[in-house]
Parts: C-alpha cells; structure tokens; sequence
C-alpha cells in the first residue's frame, strides 16, 4: 500500500465514513475510492487532496500530512529523460528490489539517499567518484 493508501484510509475511519458515502462527499466511484484505498491506483490529482480536505473538514496539520502523503506515492517517471544510461540500470534495479524491502531495509535505503542528497549541498563537498570508466550510449 502506499503512504496515500494507508492515510486515505485512515482519514475515512476517523470520520466513520462509509466508503461509498466518502465517495460521493468526494464525487467519485466507491470503485475508486477502493483502489486508491488498496493501492491498486495512485493519486493522480493534487486536486483530490483539496477535495478531501474540503470534504472532512481537515486542519492544517491533516492537511500537511494528506499532501506529503500524495506526493509520495506519486508515480514517477523515471529516469528522466537526457539521463545516463547509469541511470536507467539503477532504477531498473530499484523496480526490482523496492517491493521486496523490510521496512528496516527501506528506512535504511532512505537514510542513505538523504546523505547521498545532503552531501550534493554541501560546498566543498564532492559528488560520487568517478570509477573512471567512459559511459558508452546504449
């Protein structure tokens, strides 16, 4: 499930909605509402958030949470395009080993990529190292 999935889901319990009756406040299918519950759809829309938000009444602290929530579970086109071909191997080899993570393993993996992130802001500091090896076009 995504992190969408878990705080829509969470949201409806605590205003002891029904799933058909959250989703005609919303104007969408019940059919909807469940898969992006399950996770078998992701958020498309910012749009959908303003409408839960108008929907439940939500504070701004909610609201915080429902919008992080939907741009994580955005999907991604990735790599983007001009990207490396280096690139293009490491996210096949995300694909592959995302769903099969502990959530020990994910926070690990995040942990690593935050320090990855911080150290590109860093003046002074360099970026990966060159193994020297030319990157030839596929």
């Amino acid at each position: 499930m995504s992190p969408f999935s878990i705080a829509l889901r969470t949201l409806r319990a605590r205003f002891e909605l029904a799933q058909g009756e959250f989703a005609t406040r919303l104007g969408y299918r019940q059919a909807y509402v469940s898969a992006l519950e399950c996770g078998t759809k992701l958020p498309k829309e910012a749009e959908l958030v303003r409408k839960i938000v108008d929907a439940l009444d939500l504070d701004s602290s909610d609201e915080a949470s429902l919008q992080e929530a939907f741009e994580a579970s955005r999907h991604f086109n990735l790599p983007p395009p001009g990207a490396p071909a280096a690139a293009y191997r490491l996210c096949a080899q995300f694909s592959e080993i995302l769903p099969t993570l502990s959530p020990a393993e994910s926070k690990a993996l995040s942990a690593m990529l935050d320090v990855f992130q911080r150290s590109k802001r860093i003046p002074g500091c360099r970026g990966p190292v060159s193994t020297g090896a030319e990157e030839k076009p596929m």
